[in-house]
């Protein structure tokens, strides 16, 4: 792993000096920030140079659900339920290296501590410029599910409740590609908090528009399925969502550089963006496992549009300039929400008889904080 580890470094290393001196980089990097667009008296643009960094970073993903189903008995009498599942990770702690050229970086990291899950792999590859950005993110978590069962009211004469984690292993997938533009983009420099490349010189804020594109499926093994009561075995979900928000830059205290190694304070810039959106397209495929008469196990699939959704992407940051250093702390926030009344087939084997109603409704969430020490060359 140490090996791995120091020749992605260098690699990195090696792509950032090209960079450095390459006609393309600097094309890229005036192309995300066109400094001829830029009211100079509320953003300050340093010379593209190239930039080692040291990352730490704490996250958290999962997915949480719950199925609230009405049967009538034999005697007419209605009686409720509910289950609830859960898949998510403990904390996931990495430190890693960042490098870059101007606006544009390459960073790797590596979990270290105690594993957050049995398995995880992630994936993150952002371009934030001062007008527009695309941000693409996956991850993929195995480990243990855990799954509650509920049938009537405690009190009642029919009375169940059961909690249980499963010692199969599931799977949970996630992937994302969203984009932003900033209307105000002549003197709101949205990637002053999160990037060294642009600098909010006064307070400043925008209007800004997104749309995102998730794709998640929970794959839930057989024989973790059994532990479940089958209610939820394995589910696929594709969302299409549009929305705008608003992001500001506080600047407490901001100075211009006076020389090429001016030293001291130099800029304090505070970001805030809250952008709801609503999920336009929200379709959801749900699979259970089911048994013939001669015992042999297979599929049954069920698919719908489940009704539009408001969600929400959130973030904040904190930098702070010295002299050619860099230090930001920077939040960031993704729920992703899913419901639907016709979720399961309504002739689900698994499901008790006379089934009257059933709502499910699902959440993808993670969070993630991170702390970035920058140097400029």
């Amino acid at each position: 792993m140490k090996r791995y580890f120091l020749s992605v470094v260098l690699l990195i290393a090696v792509i950032s000096v090209q960079a450095q001196n390459s006609t393309f980089w600097r094309k890229v990097n005036h192309f995300l920030t066109k400094p001829a667009l830029v009211d100079t008296t509320r953003i300050y643009q340093p010379k593209p140079c190239f930039s080692l960094g040291l990352f730490t970073t704490g996250q958290k993903a999962g997915f949480d659900v719950d199925v609230d189903f009405g049967i009538i008995l034999p005697d007419g009498s209605p009686l409720t339920g509910g289950s609830s599942y859960s898949l998510g990770e403990g904390l996931c702690k990495k430190i890693g290296l960042e490098v870059g050229y101007g606006n544009v970086g390459f960073g790797y990291g590596l979990e270290v501590g105690p594993r957050s899950a049995a398995k995880k792999s992630s994936f993150a590859f952002n371009i934030v410029g001062k007008s527009w950005g695309v941000r693409l993110n996956y991850f993929k978590i195995t480990n243990q599910f855990v799954s509650g069962f509920t049938l009537g009211e405690e009190g009642d004469e029919i009375y169940l409740h059961d909690e249980f984690t499963s010692e199969e292993m599931a799977a949970l997938r996630s992937f994302t590609i969203d984009g932003y533009y900033v209307f105000n983009n002549k003197r709101f420099a949205y990637p002053a908090a999160y990037k060294m490349g642009l600098v909010q010189r006064r307070t400043a804020g925008s209007w800004m528009l997104t749309a995102r594109y998730m794709q998640g499926d929970l794959y839930n093994s057989h024989e973790a399925a059994m532990d479940s009561y089958n209610l939820l075995d394995c589910f696929a979900t594709m969302q299409a969502s549009v929305g705008g928000g608003y992001s500001v830059n506080f600047v407490p205290w901001h100075r211009d550089p006076v020389g090429p190694r001016d030293e001291g304070l130099r800029n304090l810039t505070i970001n805030l963006t809250a952008m709801p959106v609503i999920t336009l397209f929200n379709s959801l495929k749900t699979t259970s496992y089911e048994y013939d008469e001669d015992m042999n196990l297979g599929e049954k699939t069920s698919k719908v549009i489940c009704y539009p959704m408001p969600n929400y992407i959130g973030s904040a940051a904190v930098s702070l300039t010295m002299g050619r250093a860099y230090f930001s702390t920077q939040f960031t926030y993704n729920r992703f929400y899913f419901r639907s009344r016709d979720a399961f087939n309504a002739y689900h084997e698994n499901l008790p008889e006379d089934v009257t109603k059933l709502d499910y409704r699902g959440i993808f969430h993670d969070w993630m904080l991170k702390g970035l020490l920058v140097y400029r060359f």
